[in-house]
Parts: structure tokens; C-alpha cells; sequence
């Protein structure tokens, strides 16, 4: 077998030049050194038994970043063509399919190196998911988090649950085929009414939910104990609840609710909307 022809020096050309009547051009030529001979990765990925057809083959460099990728064909063959030498891995995946064990290799320049890859099916891969985002109605889409999203089958039974994260992001996965209901409720907020999606073919769902405050329970409270200058504390002491307004330079206290402490010396107001306030109290005879 003849010896491959291989390059000493890389092409190189110089820049468009014309010749008119008589006129002479000197023209240089710099050859740089031809580029080095590059290694190829083959292989063939298989369930172990059979080849995987549109598997992706991706190559990672020694820092675990990608370098390269490529799909196998019909007979889950693949390569890697113009990889420079050093050391590397590779793995492969496929719809259905686990992604495979990485296999480390180490390639000189002109190797041909083939590294066979194996992935397992996964019958859960095959199944559905469904994921949302949950807003606070009557917002620019304010995210809310940490509400308890629920999901039901048809039979209204709940069989999942979930919680959203800070930008109110909701995730279910390994879904079977059929029609679900999801639900989301959070302190605070008015349960919302459920929405209902179907899921086929293992196919994913994207909702958008919107959940409205609930004026009755979305608000504070105050309370505390009221004491003598010895520790002991007051009972039926008066405490007013004031809100504090600032209009301007001006600050005004305004006297919202009342009330008188326990036998314990504690006291407390519910229902307290959102605003800056104050705490008063005294005791005549």
C-alpha cells in the first residue's frame, strides 16, 4: 500500500494584484508550517445489542467542557473528524435512552481511535411532563413561590404535589398519558380553580396560572405583652394600634384599633393591611 502524501507546509496566497503594458510585480510567498495531523474518534452506539440510530456523540475536553458533536446513522455509527491530540471523553444519548457512561480516551496526532458506546432505554424517558409559572392576578406577572401546587386525575384524587420555587416555577414529570387537573393554593391567597390539561404521547405541557390575594387573610397582626417597670405584667391594660403617615416633611399618627391586654398581659390585633405603625399604651385609674 502506498504511503499517504502528507503536507510539509500550509497554502498560502497573496493578495489581487494587476498587470497592465509592460509593468512588473514582485510577488513573495511566506508558506507557514502545514497544520498538524489531526486524530478520529468511531465507534458505534448500541442498546448492548442493537445499534441506536440519531444518537447524539458529544466529545468533552480534559476541563469536562464540549468540544465537538456529531449523530450516528441509520447502523448507530458515528465520527469525529480533525480532533488534535490530548486527552478527552465521550459519551452519547438518544430519546429513550439513558446518556451512556463517559469513556475517557487519550489521542495522538494521525490516531484513529474507535470507542463503542452503550445506552440504556428508560420507559420513563417515553412519559409526559408538565410545567408552569404561577403569577399574582392583577400584577405585571409577579412571580409567586413557595405555593403548594397539586395535581389530580380525573377522578379528582391528588397525585402529586409540588411546590413553586422563588420565580414561581412548578415542575411534574414522569406523567402517563391522560387528563390532569392542577391546582395551586398559598397562605393568603385564594385557592385557584382548576386547570386542566392533557397530556399524550408523552408530550409536555407549559401553563401559565394566576393566583388573586385574598383580602381577608392577606395581612399582618401585632401583639405582644405589656409590663410594669418590675417584669410583672399589666392586665386590662389600653394598647391602640396607630398607623404612621408621612406626607412630606409632615408625620402623622392615626389611631386605627384598640384594645386591652389579658390576664397575662397580652394583647393582640388581626387584619393589619400592609403600612408602617406604631404601638401604644396606658393604663388610668
Amino acid at each position: 500500500m502506498a504511503d499517504i502524501q502528507q503536507d510539509l507546509y500550509g497554502l498560502t496566497y497573496s493578495t489581487n494584484f494587476q498587470i497592465q503594458g509592460t509593468q512588473e510585480e514582485a510577488v513573495n510567498l511566506t508558506l507557514p508550517p502545514a497544520p498538524t495531523v489531526l486524530a478520529t474518534v468511531t465507534g458505534t452506539v448500541t442498546d448492548g445489542t442493537d445499534p441506536i440510530p440519531d444518537a447524539t456523540v458529544k466529545l468533552f475536553d480534559s476541563a469536562g467542557l464540549p468540544y465537538q458533536h456529531t449523530m450516528t446513522n441509520a447502523l448507530g455509527e458515528y465520527t469525529l473528524n480533525g480532533v488534535p491530540a490530548g486527552t478527552y471523553s465521550i459519551a452519547a444519548v438518544a430519546d429513550g435512552y439513558l446518556m451512556s457512561s463517559s469513556v475517557g480516551v487519550t489521542l495522538s496526532s494521525g490516531d484513529t481511535t474507535a470507542i463503542p458506546l452503550f445506552c440504556t432505554a428508560d420507559t420513563t424517558l417515553a412519559l409526559g411532563a408538565i410545567a408552569g409559572i404561577l403569577t399574582v392576578a392583577g400584577t405585571t406577572g409577579t412571580p409567586l413561590g413557595g405555593a403548594k401546587v397539586s395535581l389530580r386525575n380525573t377522578l379528582g384524587e391528588t397525585i402529586a404535589t409540588t411546590y413553586t420555587a422563588a420565580d414561581g416555577e412548578f415542575l411534574f414529570y414522569d406523567v402517563a398519558d391522560g387528563i390532569y387537573s392542577i391546582v395551586a393554593s398559598a397562605d393568603g391567597y385564594v385557592t385557584t380553580a382548576p386547570m386542566t390539561t392533557t397530556i399524550t404521547g408523552g408530550s409536555t405541557a407549559n401553563l401559565v396560572m394566576t393566583i388573586l390575594v385574598d383580602a381577608r387573610t392577606y395581612n399582618g397582626t401585632v401583639s405582644g405583652i405589656v409590663t410594669d417597670q418590675n417584669g410583672n405584667a399589666v392586665a386590662d391594660c389600653f394598647v391602640g394600634l396607630y398607623q404612621v403617615i408621612t406626607e412630606g416633611t409632615t408625620t402623622r399618627e392615626i389611631l386605627l384599633a384598640s384594645t386591652k391586654t389579658n390576664s397575662t398581659g397580652n394583647y393582640l390585633f388581626g387584619g393589619v393591611t400592609g403600612g408602617q405603625y406604631l404601638v401604644k399604651a396606658k393604663v388610668s385609674q
